[in-house]
């Protein structure tokens, strides 16, 4: 437990992918549980999203800090610099800042797609509501991407510093 509750010392790469696959499992259990008692009234309330990410942001960071002690380096600015934008890509398409809510009949009268012979209406696609970025969220959604697959890099593939740094001793040896 305190692989996620703790921000001190330093943890492997191997600590960090236990770790990440607790927060997606966590994830997953989540949306089955959401999904069950949300599957009557149609779609999850909007303010459930970004507080369900608030309670994951904290397990994420603590073990996100321990592995950049790991690897010799301060918490801050790092941290922000992983975090932000994928929390605010989160909260803007959570309030659809920047989205504008499209059907499919919509979308392909928008975009000059004739469906001929009633495809999308046979396919059960008539109805069904996208949220459609504009510039702003998608220039987010792709900053928040490029971070992301760094974060990744940095956290979970490089190697952490050998003996010990001032963080702490090496915990593989």
């Amino acid at each position: 437990m305190k692989l996620f509750t703790s921000f001190d010392g330093r943890i492997p790469r191997s600590s960090f992918w236990l770790g990440v696959l607790g927060i997606i499992a966590a994830s997953f259990a989540t949306i089955l549980i959401l999904g069950a008692i949300f599957s009557g009234m149609g779609r999850v309330p909007s303010i459930i999203p970004p507080i369900f990410s608030l309670l994951l942001l904290y397990p994420a960071v603590a073990i996100s800090v321990k592995r950049l002690h790991d690897r010799n380096k301060p918490a801050m600015p790092w941290i922000a610099i992983f975090f932000l934008p994928p929390f605010i890509a989160n909260i803007m398409q959570s309030f659809q800042i920047d989205y504008t809510m499209m059907s499919m009949e919509e979308l392909a009268n928008a975009g000059g797609i004739q469906d001929t012979g009633g495809m999308m209406a046979m396919m059960g696609m008539g109805e069904q509501d996208l949220l459609i970025p504009g510039t702003i969220a998608m220039t987010v959604g792709f900053i928040s991407i490029i971070v992301s697959i760094w974060a990744l890099i940095e956290l979970g593939f490089l190697k952490g510093t050998t003996a010990e740094n001032s963080y702490g001793p090496d915990p593989l040896g």
